[in-house]
């Protein structure tokens, strides 16, 4: 049953936001970490856009305490290479066996669960794997909902190719784009279709589907159907 649009974030969560600059992708970070450290989570982010000491300056604009998060271990930043290219390519199985390692290591620490996020756009390296992503993105439909973690997953919609952007609206349970509200995702497609499939060249509808939902949300009228469910 579709469940209404929400702006608070909670574990079992796979979000994916589309972002138009780094401006508008460090606010959605900010507020999406903002959040778990209030829950009692661990926060993990992989950088990419900004460097860990660009994103450490954000939250301290924001009125974060970086120093004492990141002390306590409330806060780990990383980079590309640390996380989804370690090693120098991309092996979904090898990224989703290290969630499984910092969400059981959150938990030891005494932590309520992990609040991991990353920035995509190290997918424009074109390291080898990332041709694996959608793979990785369904896979993660299995992870979060039977873990103590949620996940946001943070696209570059001017820099990542329509074929990416696709596969992102496809494998995330929820969408976030023009605002901080969740829409449930009505181009989630299930794990096992997912993994495997290819781009149809719909992008832009579907876009504008999800923008005219949004319109629809602000003007007040909550039971809208702007368009189609489905673009086809």
């Amino acid at each position: 049953m579709p469940t209404s649009p929400r702006i608070q974030y909670q574990q079992g969560d796979h979000i994916c936001t589309l972002y138009n600059d780094r401006d508008e992708q460090l606010a959605a970070a900010i507020e999406y970490l903002r959040g778990g450290l209030s829950r009692g989570e661990r926060c993990l982010y992989v950088c990419c856009e900004h460097t860990p000491d660009e994103f450490r300056e954000g939250l301290r604009a924001a009125g974060i305490d970086v120093a004492a998060e990141e002390a306590r271990g409330a806060l780990l930043l990383l980079t590309k290479h640390d996380g989804h290219l370690k090693g120098g390519s991309f092996d979904p199985d090898k990224m989703i066996t290290m969630l499984h390692g910092a969400v059981q290591d959150a938990l030891d620490a005494g932590f309520a669960g992990l609040c991991a996020a990353g920035d995509m756009s190290w997918l424009l390296d074109e390291a080898d794997g990332s041709d694996r992503i959608a793979e990785y993105e369904a896979k993660l439909n299995a992870f979060y909902p039977t873990s103590k973690a949620l996940g946001l997953c943070l696209y570059n919609r001017n820099r990542l190719p329509p074929e990416t952007l696709d596969h992102s609206l496809a494998t995330h349970p929820h969408v976030r784009v023009d605002g901080n509200i969740l829409l449930e995702n009505p181009f989630y497609e299930p794990i096992e279709k997912a993994s495997f499939r290819k781009y149809a060249g719909n992008l832009k509808e579907k876009l504008e589907w999800l923008r005219s939902a949004l319109a629809s949300l602000f003007a007040g009228d909550k039971t809208a159907e702007p368009l189609p469910l489905r673009v086809k």
